[in-house]
């Protein structure tokens, strides 16, 4: 996450830990309270950031931020309004087929060129790959490993204004997973479902774990 621009970086630090303060962000960016506050305040203004106040004891309160929904965009997703009406408009015309089809013959292209970037690699260079070749597509992912199996944490949906009408392009997205990396991936968390991030369990097959 060090190699993203600072105000992506206050988002996905929001994303992923909800409200903070901030001496919370400084810390953790590693950066001063100052230059947090000169991003956060840009960030406000575009949509990207709200705050809440958090009244003290005793003192004046403070307050804490949080990532809205405006902040995909600045992660440079495509979920704009007129494709969130187009998409709308093709169910509404009987039309899902052409989507679905549209769908299909993506994931397939994508998974022949990831195929090819990752043939010839063990396990964990083949999860290390796709997790640069995702990060490459504005997906902002976040990988860790534990003890057997990796989870990868993708902050950033794209294509979330499509997943939303349309939710078998999650499922082809979990699929080309297995499929390139010839492994189990099991998704647990979605964005089009509400959550802050998509997140996915990697481990081998049993049959490639000796």
């Amino acid at each position: 996450m060090e190699e993203y621009p600072t105000p992506v970086r206050i988002i996905l630090l929001l994303k992923k830990n909800n409200y903070m303060s901030l001496e919370e962000m400084a810390s953790s960016l590693g950066i001063t309270k100052m230059a947090v506050l000169n991003h956060i305040t840009v960030l406000e203004q575009n949509g990207s950031i709200g705050r809440k106040t958090v009244k003290k004891n005793v003192g004046r309160p403070s307050y804490v931020f949080y990532a809205t929904e405006n902040a995909d965009r600045n992660l440079g997703s495509i979920s704009e309004t007129m494709l969130d009406d187009f998409m709308n408009y093709m169910k509404m015309t009987g039309r899902e087929k052409i989507i679905e089809e549209f769908l299909k013959d993506r994931y397939s292209k994508v998974r022949s060129e990831y195929a090819a970037d990752l043939a010839g690699k063990d396990f964990d260079a083949k999860v290390r790959k796709l997790a640069l070749l995702r990060e490459g597509s504005g997906y902002y992912p976040e990988l860790k490993k534990s003890q057997e199996n990796y989870e990868m944490v993708e902050y950033n949906c794209p294509i979330l204004a499509i997943s939303k009408h349309f939710g078998i392009a999650c499922s082809m997205e979990t699929g080309m997973f297995e499929n390139v990396l010839d492994s189990e991936v099991k998704s647990t968390h979605r964005q089009v479902n509400g959550y802050g991030a998509c997140r996915f369990i990697i481990s081998r097959r049993e049959e490639n774990h000796h």
